[in-house]
């Protein structure tokens, strides 16, 4: 099956799949590849962790194939599953992203009521992720519970970076979002009365402005951190 005597192999190998585009091949080799984790029910915490990584793999491919029923079953598998491990990991990172994928999948399931929930649980749990957020009003619109997280998480998340040739925004310990994505939605007609959401839109390209002039740094916390490192005092003051 695929390659699978040595698993860590095969998860790098999926994440190349997905990476190329090779989607159906992804799809097929995940289900295989999480089924036989599932069949062993004496799992060590390392298999248990390639379990998750692989379950992620798998629902993150259905939603992208629009298989929305079969990504919900695989997220209800995940988040059992992921309460078994007790602390976050680097391979499979925290677990409000998880909670984050269960809203996703069961709300583009039709299961808005059930995406709304988890993604209630994801915001608390990351104490307001902008990308989950994102997600939220993305999946679920006219939500006003969820726009008030959305923007709550925009009014915590820091300065516009560049990274590359591109605009995020990256709050600490928390994915980058590209700002191109959050001024679809700020612009979108649900909100375009909404004062906070305009504050946020005016706020993001009046920085992308600032940058794009040089006078403001294109990454400001990092500008800050060193700036921090000078010394405050010139030497020679003291000689």
């Amino acid at each position: 099956m695929f390659g699978m005597n040595d698993p860590a192999q095969t998860l790098m190998q999926l994440e190349g799949y997905i990476r190329d585009g090779r989607l159906e091949m992804s799809e097929v080799m995940a289900t295989q590849f999480t089924d036989m984790f599932l069949r062993n029910k004496k799992r060590s915490t390392q298999e248990q962790i390639m379990l998750v990584r692989g379950l992620q793999i798998l629902c993150d491919v259905l939603v992208i194939r629009s298989k929305f029923s079969l990504a919900m079953t695989s997220a209800k598998t995940l988040i059992r599953e992921r309460k078994r491990i007790s602390t976050a990991d680097d391979m499979i990172g925290h677990y409000y992203q998880d909670l984050q994928r269960c809203g996703k999948a069961f709300a583009l399931a039709g299961k808005k009521r059930k995406g709304k929930a988890f993604f209630i649980k994801a915001f608390k749990h990351s104490n307001g992720c902008v990308a989950a957020t994102l997600d939220a009003v993305t999946a679920i619109e006219n939500d006003t519970k969820l726009v008030d997280f959305f923007l709550s998480s925009l009014e915590q998340s820091g300065p516009v970076l560049r990274l590359g040739q591109s605009f995020m925004l990256q709050p600490d310990s928390s994915p980058a979002v590209q700002v191109d994505s959050i001024l679809q939605i700020l612009d979108g007609t649900s909100l375009s009365l909404n004062e906070r959401a305009k504050q946020q839109a005016q706020r993001l390209r009046a920085q992308i402005a600032a940058i794009e002039s040089g006078e403001m740094a294109a990454n400001a916390k990092l500008q800050s951190a060193l700036d921090s490192l000078k010394p405050k005092h010139d030497y020679y003051e003291y000689s």
